[in-house]
């Protein structure tokens, strides 16, 4: 009677064990690196449609997108949204969306400011004027990811929200 195994076992053991081992590596990376990078895109695309919901109530009710407002100036990285009595903010600003309250001069406002996480997510909008006077707003979003060395766009989104356009539909 042997104890131990033949140099041929143990051979065909490892042969057995590297044919496996590929398949499982391919499993492990996905595992440690893609899905908390799909998670953390997931994230982002989350946050920035946090956000497009609140700019869409905004612009809902709003009276109409003013170019300035109390040292701010409306661009690629800020939004001006003018309600009844006062003018909301929205700023990009180091991977995130900050929307503010200004406060009216008429009338007393505490400050209220919400800040969006955005740290892959890219937003873009551009007001609509027709004489002059803004009555859209186009939004486009997208995530960036980073794949194979070249960035990628992913989740991309346009969106176009009109002023008042939920009084118009009441009314």
């Amino acid at each position: 009677m042997r104890k131990g195994f033949s140099l041929v076992e143990l051979l065909l053991v490892l042969a057995v064990i590297s044919i496996v081992s590929v398949p499982l590596a391919g499993l492990s990376t996905t595992t440690l690196r893609d899905i908390p990078r799909a998670y953390k895109m997931i994230e982002s695309n989350t946050s920035i449609l946090n956000a497009l919901k609140q700019i869409h109530k905004d612009v809902n009710v709003a009276k109409g997108f003013p170019k300035s407002f109390d040292g701010f100036t409306a661009n690629s990285d800020t939004l001006l949204i003018e309600l009844a009595n006062s003018t909301i903010c929205y700023q990009l600003k180091d991977g995130e969306i900050v929307r503010q309250t200004l406060a009216d001069t008429k009338v007393e406002h505490d400050e209220k400011i919400i800040n969006w996480a955005v740290p892959q997510g890219k937003v873009k909008w551009r007001v609509w004027q027709k004489n002059g006077k803004g009555y859209a707003v186009e939004v486009k979003t997208y995530i960036e990811q980073k794949s194979g060395g070249r960035l990628e766009k992913k989740m991309a989104n346009s969106h176009l929200y009109f002023v008042g356009a939920y009084q118009e539909a009441v009314n």
